[in-house]
């Protein structure tokens, strides 16, 4: 037997113990043959038979013969402590590590490394044998947006940061904002992490006020926990805040925006719409007129600008006013 198919054999043996249920009646070889080939291994219900007769000369593994289907199942009183890591585990934890890194806390990621390692060398072991194991190569997220790199982020600070999330501690803490000139000194009581593009916020309320604003992580110069308990007002959810258009650099206000739209910018948009209430009503010139409920605010701004080529803003007023002033500024500089 080669390295490679000993090493799917011992995979497969594993996950198999894993899929023995506890208690009679069992389940039967067909079943666990199918659960089996849906974890990504290419495996006979002949192959599984075997596998069960071979693992219960190891194992307190029982067959219920008394009718058919005959099941398997753990003996009464087996330890079941099985160490190791399923396919569909190392995938997961392979896909956590490399998009939630970030938002992950320190501590937890610290007692994860492990898995994650154990989850890495899972993949590199079956990636010649099951089709599932080489599924991170195959799959990626990308932004939409310009591709920019993550900023520089102070590995200690962030793990206070989190630190101070998790256990509700407010912070004191030295911020220099993108477009002030001088370091500024808050005390913060921490609400939520969000990761916003490559960048890193923390959703905190600055004393002695409770609106919840944005900081972005990398800014933090200085960060210290302190004893006291952060004040978390009782109304605020993280996922409210989202909801309200905190993210999008909105204050919450919305308006019914209408522009007209080219069939390349409407065509994407009927793909991925701006609202759940937009409309989209094709004119006699071939061009579309679009409806939606938005929130006003930066990101917008910054959206409306970068279509600009495809689209005419109609309504409201001052968000057409601010365009046609923003495109003047522009082309005046060329």
């Amino acid at each position: 037997m080669t390295a490679v198919s000993s090493q799917n054999t011992i995979a497969r043996q594993w996950q198999l113990l894993k899929l023995i249920p506890t208690r009679p009646p069992g389940v039967e070889a067909k079943v666990l043959t199918q659960q089996l080939q849906d974890a990504g291994f290419k495996v006979s219900k002949r192959t599984v038979e075997r596998d069960l007769q071979e693992l219960s000369l190891l194992f307190p593994l029982q067959c219920n013969e008394k009718s058919k289907p005959y099941g398997w199942y753990w003996m009464r009183d087996a330890s079941l402590d099985i160490p190791g890591i399923s396919l569909a585990e190392a995938l997961s934890l392979t896909l956590v590590e490399t998009q939630m890194r970030q938002l992950l806390p320190a501590p937890l990621l610290s007692s994860l490394s492990s898995r994650f390692g154990q989850a890495k060398n899972t993949l590199l072991a079956l990636e010649a044998s099951v089709a599932g194991a080489r599924w991170p190569d195959k799959v990626a997220s990308v932004s939409a947006d310009m591709h920019l790199q993550p900023p520089k982020i102070d590995a200690g600070l962030l793990q206070k940061v989190q630190q101070a999330l998790l256990e509700d501690k407010q912070i004191n803490v030295s911020y220099h904002a993108l477009h002030q000139s001088t370091v500024k000194h808050y005390r913060l009581n921490p609400l939520g992490l969000v990761q916003r593009g490559q960048v890193s916020y923390l959703i905190a309320s600055a004393e002695p006020y409770s609106d919840p604003l944005r900081f972005a992580i990398h800014r933090f110069q200085k960060v210290d926990i302190t004893e006291s308990s952060a004040v978390i007002p009782a109304e605020f959810n993280l996922q409210s805040y989202l909801a309200s258009g905190a993210m999008e650099f909105s204050e919450g206000d919305t308006i019914k925006l209408e522009f007209i739209a080219k069939p390349v910018l409407a065509n994407l948009l009927l793909e991925t719409p701006l609202s759940a209430d937009m409309t989209c009503v094709k004119s006699e010139n071939g061009d579309y007129h679009i409806s939606a409920t938005v929130h006003k605010g930066w990101q917008l701004n910054l959206w409306l600008m970068s279509q600009s080529d495809y689209l005419t803003v109609l309504a409201p007023h001052d968000v057409r006013k601010n365009i046609k002033q923003q495109l003047t500024e522009a082309l005046a500089k060329y």
